[in-house]
């Protein structure tokens, strides 16, 4: 009888473990959990990064606090080029079933739609730079971005855009695109910008030489050097804003304390 309950107690232990721990899944080599690791590395908070490539991903997510999807340039729709973009969608769709926290980042944001049934293509131009998306009246009112004075500082960088699933909410909009933030029932969350660079992989995207070149005939001779004016004038916030709204994340996630005296989302 001992026994049997001290085992019961250690799987208990090892579940609870698990559900201390975020999953994330990143989809090209330069663009990881980046400064979201950073962020979870000092609230003491393990996160397992798992390259969607390689593999292998996890048959299901129970075993998480948080399931995070990071961007990349696979294009929703290519699953016979990439295999792996089936696993994941079955991925998402058992955390919004279970009510597992999620938060899709560009890819990761158009997977989430279109696993619930929403339209994901490409835009009229690439949406390359830094950033303000407004919140909707919604949004100004959703936990996730508590804090945020009205818009959130974000960086873009992507082709193709997605609808708003039925039964979503739209959280966060711009002229360029309407559909830059929404949530899905209670804690599955898609954003259609990038919330993880640090300013080493900020420097990878400007001069590697292919995406160098990349930006240069997207943006004109000048773009690189546009680019660091706008990294001096709006890095600063976009990490303040990033930190204010990945924190808010975890908290929905149960991964870190509500403020003394606080109460989510008021």
């Amino acid at each position: 009888m001992e026994q049997t309950q001290q085992t019961g107690q250690i799987e208990q232990m090892r579940q609870q473990s698990r559900s201390q721990r975020v999953l994330a899944i990143q989809q090209i080599w330069d663009d990881p959990p980046g400064y979201l690791g950073e962020i979870l590395a000092e609230h003491g908070i393990a996160c397992d990064t798992v390259h969607a490539e390689r593999g292998p991903l996890p048959d299901h997510p129970g075993d998480y606090g948080a399931l995070l999807v990071l961007g990349g340039p696979q294009h929703v729709g290519e699953d016979e080029r990439y295999p792996y973009l089936r696993q994941e969608q079955a991925l998402i769709r058992q955390a919004v079933e279970q009510d597992i926290p999620f938060l899709g980042i560009c890819l990761g944001g158009q997977l989430l739609a279109n696993v619930l049934g929403a339209e994901v293509k490409r835009h009229d131009f690439v949406e390359l730079g830094f950033y303000q998306v407004q919140l909707t009246e919604a949004g100004q009112r959703d936990p996730l971005f508590e804090g945020l004075p009205g818009y959130q500082q974000v960086i873009h960088w992507h082709e193709d855009v997605f609808g708003l699933p039925a039964g979503a909410v739209l959280l966060a909009t711009s002229p360029s695109a309407p559909h830059q933030a929404f949530r899905y029932g209670r804690c599955a969350y898609g954003l259609q910008y990038h919330i993880e660079l640090t300013p080493a992989m900020l420097d990878l995207w400007l001069y590697t030489p292919d995406y160098r070149e990349e930006i240069i005939s997207l943006l004109g001779p000048d773009a690189i050097e546009r680019l660091e004016q706008e990294r001096a004038r709006f890095y600063p916030l976009y990490r303040q804003h990033t930190r204010l709204v990945f924190e808010n994340f975890l908290r929905l996630a149960g991964l870190l304390p509500a403020p003394s005296g606080h109460e989510p989302g008021r």
